[in-house]
């Protein structure tokens, strides 16, 4: 079995798949909307990651902005620890860091009080070679990812989302729209399947979807 990531990461089969992506990419930087208001960096680049994900865990659970959520901290460091570039989290957020995450944190709140029932972690079945895993948020058939980084959005963040989206297709769950959402710079994409799927490769959605389907259930079987 191979993650989401990994599959994302199949260049190849996404030229094949999806031969206007980085098209699609620059056109989406172009035309991100502003939303909240920008986080700038204060601490060290290396601890970004876990702001990150401590903002989103403790958005999750709606902690109090500036209360301490020790919990939700303690879960980011675990879970960044098992990343293969090593240990982002082995130290407490100093004070200025707890600031940086509640104002990321805050900004996901934001965003998702414009959801009608957001489903924080939900998850997405297996689907041939690809692992089950978990995306960040799910309101009915629309599926958002987080990306709260200093960068642009990034032809992986799409391809992530289309991935997801295949393998709740395969379990005959239905998606139709897609957002990406950066609370760090403040900047939202949102956009229909169909649309990412006419404007990466000239078909519908569902087309798409079963491409991606397909290339799964082929990989195991090659393997």
């Amino acid at each position: 079995m191979i993650s989401v990531r990994r599959f994302s990461l199949q260049a190849s089969l996404w030229r094949q798949h999806a031969p206007m992506m980085e098209q699609l990419v620059r056109w989406i930087n172009l035309h991100e909307t502003s939303y909240g208001r920008q986080v700038m960096v204060q601490n060290h680049p290396n601890r970004n990651a876990l702001i990150a994900e401590t903002a989103f865990r403790r958005a999750a659970v709606e902690a109090p902005l500036f209360e301490e959520n020790l919990d939700a901290e303690v879960k980011a460091s675990e879970m960044l620890a098992l990343l293969p570039r090593g240990q982002f989290g082995d130290l407490p957020l100093t004070r200025s860091e707890r600031t940086e995450t509640t104002l990321v944190q805050q900004n996901i709140q934001l965003y998702c009080g414009n959801l009608a029932d957001p489903k924080f972690f939900y998850s997405v079945p297996g689907c041939g070679i690809v692992d089950a895993a978990f995306g960040d948020i799910k309101d009915e058939g629309h599926l958002a990812e987080i990306k709260a980084v200093t960068r642009p959005f990034r032809s992986t963040d799409i391809r992530q989302l289309l991935t997801y989206s295949a393998m709740l297709y395969a379990s005959g769950r239905s998606v139709d729209r897609l957002s990406l959402y950066n609370p760090r710079r403040a900047r939202l994409f949102t956009t229909t399947l169909n649309e990412v799927s006419f404007s990466v490769g000239g078909r519908s959605g569902s087309e798409l979807m079963q491409d991606l389907i397909d290339s799964m259930v082929g990989m195991q079987v090659s393997v």
